[in-house]
């Protein structure tokens, strides 16, 4: 039994007779029979009882043509997605994203551009720091990441956005929060929220040398996994934390940016990835370079 032999079956149980489906498929009459044949010695019964002007399904017939239905249209279904796949309009992409990167408007701008370019691929979002990105793309768990800094011992692509300078998040109920810009100096043994080292070795040491520069201590009184735990916590009065430029679409009320003259601290977005052979992620590249240009 092949697939060739059902879609005969199914025609002729279509049009109950064997020389409409024979021109409806451009085959010889005969050659149609002889399939139909075929199909009904292995299977072992009769699939048609053949009247004076045509044929109709046999109780075993009826059984047949309605599972052939629901496998034909199956593997419609299976052919199609198969070549989507082989386009890039279908799939599963793995993509990872560091904590403030949500805050960034051209990653939302690519995510919605890709989403009505290829509604049919999946995408699994996954937040993670740049380092832990890194690792999963080393160990193809992670198509595409993005990240704020690329990792140093491991050959990857990358797409840089816009550079960002860095600012000071404080409490309004600070005595910074009227001031139109700080310096450095001005931080010597402020309250600061900050995160874990190990979350972005390079981030944290750019900071504290930039500190160490001007003779001053950066002072962590409380470390926190994400930007968005920072911005609370800086709600909270805890301290003041270092933040790009776009959070400002999402910070809290009762929070105020300040810039910080001598910090000279940039920070871009990056899209890194390894080479595949994803046709999905091909397309997602396409969107991302033509979002940052």
């Amino acid at each position: 039994m092949d697939l060739r032999q059902l879609r005969y079956f199914s025609h002729i149980a279509e049009l109950e007779h064997f020389g409409r489906a024979a021109d409806r498929l451009h085959i010889a009459q005969p050659a149609l029979t002889r399939q139909i044949r075929q199909l009904e010695e292995e299977i072992g019964v009769e699939l048609f009882e053949r009247l004076p002007r045509g044929v109709r399904l046999t109780a075993a017939g009826r059984v047949l043509f309605a599972q052939t239905k629901d496998l034909l249209a199956q593997c419609e279904r299976m052919i199609k997605l198969t070549q989507q796949v082989s386009r890039g309009q279908a799939g599963l992409l793995r993509i990872g994203f560091a904590d403030g990167v949500t805050f960034n408007r051209t990653f939302s701008e690519i995510l919605k551009a890709f989403r009505q370019e290829c509604p049919d691929v999946v995408l699994d979002l996954v937040p993670a720091s740049s380092l832990e990105q890194a690792e999963l793309l080393a160990r193809k768990e992670l198509d595409l990441g993005f990240v704020y800094w690329l990792p140093k011992a491991q050959s990857v692509h990358s797409l840089q956005f816009q550079e960002e300078a860095l600012m000071l998040a404080v409490p309004k109920s600070s005595h910074l929060a009227k001031r139109k810009s700080i310096t450095i100096e001005d931080l010597s043994e402020y309250p600061i929220v900050w995160f874990r080292r190990s979350n972005s070795p390079s981030y944290y040491d750019l900071i504290v040398s930039r500190f160490e520069q001007k003779g001053c201590t950066l002072n962590v009184v409380q470390e926190a996994n994400n930007e968005s735990t920072m911005l609370s916590l800086v709600s909270a009065d805890i301290g003041a934390t270092f933040i790009t430029e776009s959070a400002l679409r999402r910070k809290p009320d009762d929070v105020v940016f300040i810039p910080v003259t001598d910090l000279n601290a940039m920070l871009s977005v990056k899209a890194m990835w390894s080479d595949d052979n994803n046709p999905a992620l091909s397309k997602l590249v396409a969107v991302v370079r033509r979002a940052i240009m």
